[in-house]
């Protein structure tokens, strides 16, 4: 019986030790729409295009959260950045028209969000020239857990990339 009680009581730290060192839960979305009646009309300046048209624009929304537990400690996120210049120089066209971004990362907290919607001009541009350009692209994500060990993670946009027809 004694054996037992210490089986117990064993299993029970160290069901304790794995659920404090739980990962963080990361979710990370990369969309490539249609641009809506409403986003159309925001496009404005479209003089040096030929024959503008609302399905020559795309959207592209990219969505980073990040929640974890108070065993998470010095936690380090690098977001990409550099969304207009990748999306100018696939082919050297000015196609970053528009965008807006928010982010919320405070130390503090168990959490962090980041958010960007971009509007660009797409005309010619296939998925797969899209996926190219943001092939060297990456969000790294790192930490330390309960035991103090850093771990890191990198996420490729272009491995990220989902379309829509919506």
């Amino acid at each position: 019986m004694k054996k037992f009680s210490l089986l117990l009581v064993g299993l029970f730290f160290l069901l304790l030790t794995a659920c404090n060192n739980e990962e963080p839960l990361i979710e990370i979305e990369v969309k490539f729409s249609s641009i809506s009646d409403d986003e159309y009309s925001n496009v404005g300046a479209t003089k040096d295009i030929t024959e503008p048209m609302q399905e020559d624009f795309k959207v592209l929304e990219f969505t980073f959260n990040m929640k974890h537990t108070d065993a998470v400690t010095n936690r380090q996120i690098e977001i990409f950045e550099d969304w207009r210049k990748t999306l100018n120089s696939i082919d050297e066209i000015d196609r970053y028209w528009y965008g807006s971004a928010s982010s919320q990362d405070n130390a503090s907290e168990n959490f962090a969000e980041y958010q960007q919607e971009i509007v660009f001009y797409a005309k010619g541009l296939s998925e797969e020239d899209i996926k190219k350009a943001f092939s060297n692209s990456k969000i790294t994500v790192a930490w330390n857990d309960n035991d103090n060990e850093q771990i890191e993670k990198q996420y490729k946009i272009g491995d990220l990339i989902e379309f829509s027809n919506e």
